[in-house]
């Protein structure tokens, strides 16, 4: 061959690779991956050798409550709104709501007062997922192919890697063309896989929205409702979690308005479109109580929920350096000069942040909603966990 032939050969072939279908695309990926991605973490075995079926019904000592209290006030000095909530098995909850609903003009909160909780969401998704999974209406290594089959690497790409972020999908919400009016799920889905794939399933790990949305839409075909029923059904009502709803397009809910930089976020329609990845309203009571009956096994067999906490890859991207770990909906953090090791989940959307964790070393769960875009959750939690911490030295 000519060189001029073997140059023709070659931008055939790249005009070829370019204007390839997501079904050819996946022909380059290999059905058994090699993991290229980040360090991996599980949670340690101490973890699982507490009683997590202690209740947490009763009320939390008076001298606690005042120091939580007093550490939630200072937080209002930062953010219009906050939404907290500290349980101790085998003593209590407290939870309350302080602040601003909205800061122009003035409104202030009412009792148990929604927040839109984003991202700890995945938490419930996942769990109903894998309720689904024990109940043999799917398989952990089922391929999304039955469901998209013209999304890249449909073939390859397994449920556990939706709910582990290791598919390869671009998140939608991190294309400009997302806007701010709300976007159906097919909207996302279609939005997110239209996209060239980061990395070849199972090889890496990046954040996708785009495969929490999936997920919802998969439940839903397995189920035979849709997705907020199910949720519903299979969490809310039997766990009681008396405030806390899927968000739906056009349809007003007593929740907390977000804010950015202390101005009103003025697109509530927004919330809506996360859907399965995110769509959720709720208050750090609930997500509380909702992660204790998780660790208690009243959602799911102990065995499933220790596998959510296994070979979880360090967060990459936006969560670099953060010492994250993410698992089946579930994230590891471990702060050596704060809190320490924690098994939670966090989450942010416009105008709000949220968190909501276990501290294996205090034996106490905390959450926490914002209704304030710049200021992270995180630093509520800690807050709280070292009023805790100093309530208990000082017994």
């Amino acid at each position: 061959m000519t060189r001029q032939a073997k140059s023709a050969a070659a931008l055939l072939a790249l005009c070829a690779a370019l204007h390839a279908s997501p079904g050819m695309a996946q022909a380059a990926c290999s059905p058994s991956p090699a993991w290229a991605g980040p360090q991996m973490r599980s949670a340690p075995e101490t973890v699982w050798r507490r009683d997590f079926k202690r209740p947490i019904d009763g009320q939390l000592p008076a001298g606690l409550q005042a120091a939580l209290g007093d550490a939630l006030d200072k937080m209002l000095q930062h953010v219009p709104a906050a939404s907290v909530a500290v349980a101790i098995p085998g003593e209590g909850i407290w939870s309350a709501t302080r602040g601003l609903a909205r800061r122009e003009p003035a409104q202030p909160v009412v009792p148990d007062q929604q927040f839109q909780v984003a991202s700890t969401a995945k938490t419930l998704t996942a769990a109903v997922v894998l309720q689904l999974v024990e109940e043999g209406g799917l398989g952990l290594g089922d391929t999304i192919d039955k469901w998209f089959p013209d999304a890249p690497n449909a073939k390859l790409t397994t449920i556990e890697q939706l709910l582990r972020h290791t598919s390869g999908l671009v998140s939608f919400n991190a294309l400009p063309s997302l806007g701010t009016a709300y976007r159906t799920p097919a909207d996302i889905v279609a939005l997110g896989t239209s996209q060239k794939p980061q990395f070849c399933p199972g090889t890496n790990w990046s954040y996708s929205n785009t495969g929490y949305a999936m997920l919802g839409m998969i439940v839903e075909k397995v189920d035979g409702a849709p997705f907020a029923e199910v949720l519903s059904k299979r969490l809310i009502k039997p766990l009681a979690l008396t405030h806390t709803v899927m968000r739906k397009a056009g349809v007003e809910l007593p929740v907390a308005t977000g804010h950015a930089s202390g101005r009103p976020v003025e697109a509530p329609d927004q919330y809506a479109t996360p859907y399965a990845a995110g769509a959720l309203a709720s208050t750090a009571g609930d997500l509380a109580v909702f992660w204790h009956a998780l660790l208690a096994g009243k959602v799911l067999p102990g065995e499933s929920v220790h596998r959510m906490f296994t070979g979880m890859p360090a967060m990459l991207g936006p969560y670099a350096g953060s010492n994250s770990f993410y698992g089946m909906g579930v994230q590891l953090y471990d702060v050596p000069d704060g809190p320490g090791l924690m098994l939670g989940h966090s989450g942010g959307i416009e105008g709000f942040t949220s968190i909501v964790a276990y501290v294996p070393a205090d034996d106490v769960y905390i959450a926490v909603a914002f209704n304030e875009k710049k200021v992270p959750a995180e630093a509520g939690l800690w807050a709280l966990l070292r009023a805790v911490r100093t309530y208990r030295a000082l017994q």
